[in-house]
């Protein structure tokens, strides 16, 4: 349900169109305090923290050294320079090399991606000629990084995260953007007065306005907008960083909450 609700909102991005406006970083709000404190009296079985950063490097061609290098320097910027694994998946027309982390308290993951294209004369883009990104073969090749930080059972370092992707982005000149999700669950299933009680009081300690919400389905969803919430990006005029969901997961019988800004980028 989610993936179809997701594969919507892209069509709706992309239809409406959308830029991300990362320099509004006003901390006024504690997105992670107005989280935890949305429960009211009730006890969170969990409280977890994704960050998750996806975005186009450039049009050229970078050897497997390279691409090791350019992960290594983001895991550093990112305060990881030893203990981590390193290892490079080949598939048809892309390769990915990863460095990833992981530990009791939560994991690290970074991709370099090359997609390789046939180009010729006729298809080649502005920018790849711009930045002769061919292979000896006559490949254009297209570099995308993605970025994913999970924090278990912590809330408190989320906006600091985000902040530290966003920067490392901004200076390596990455076309992207950057999510903070934040998944909480409660046990049992709460029924629809909970579930609007609870984004209310949430939406409330935000001072957020709702841009678009469906209250009424399975899929409980609120976009709106907080002046002090972050980033946010902008879709047919209208402004947006917040993100709520609430979903039920029949096997451990509990209701996820879910917060992402600017949107969710989690399945739920």
């Amino acid at each position: 349900m989610k993936r179809a609700l997701y594969a919507a909102i892209i069509l709706w991005v992309v239809g409406s169109g959308v830029y991300l406006a990362g320099m509004e970083r006003v901390h006024s709000v504690s997105i992670s305090t107005a989280f935890t404190d949305s429960a009211d009296e009730r006890q969170w079985c969990e409280l977890d923290t994704y960050i998750e950063g996806y975005g186009k490097f450039g049009v050229c061609y970078l050897t497997q050294e390279e691409k090791e290098k350019l992960v290594k320097n983001i895991a550093s910027a990112l305060g990881i320079t030893s203990s981590y694994g390193l290892a490079t998946v080949y598939e048809e027309e892309v390769n990915t090399t990863v460095l990833s982390k992981n530990s009791v308290n939560g994991s690290v993951t970074i991709k370099a991606i090359t997609q390789e294209q046939q180009g010729t004369d006729n298809t080649a883009t502005e920018d790849e000629q711009a930045y002769d990104s061919t292979t000896e073969s006559g490949l254009a090749a297209n570099q995308y990084v993605y970025v994913n930080i999970t924090v278990n059972n912590d809330m408190d370092c989320a906006s600091s995260y985000r902040e530290l992707v966003e920067g490392v982005f901004d200076a390596m000149g990455i076309q992207g953007n950057v999510n903070m999700n934040l998944v909480g669950s409660l046990e049992g299933a709460l029924n629809n007065i909970e579930k609007n009680e609870l984004a209310d009081g949430l939406l409330d300690r935000l001072d957020a306005k709702v841009v678009a919400e469906n209250r009424d389905s399975d899929i409980f969803t609120i976009y709106a907008y907080s002046k002090g919430a972050g980033s946010y990006i902008t879709i047919g005029g209208s402004k947006i960083n917040m993100n709520i969901a609430i979903g039920y997961d029949e096997e451990q019988n509990r209701t996820k909450v879910y917060l992402a800004s600017p949107v969710n980028s989690l399945d739920y």
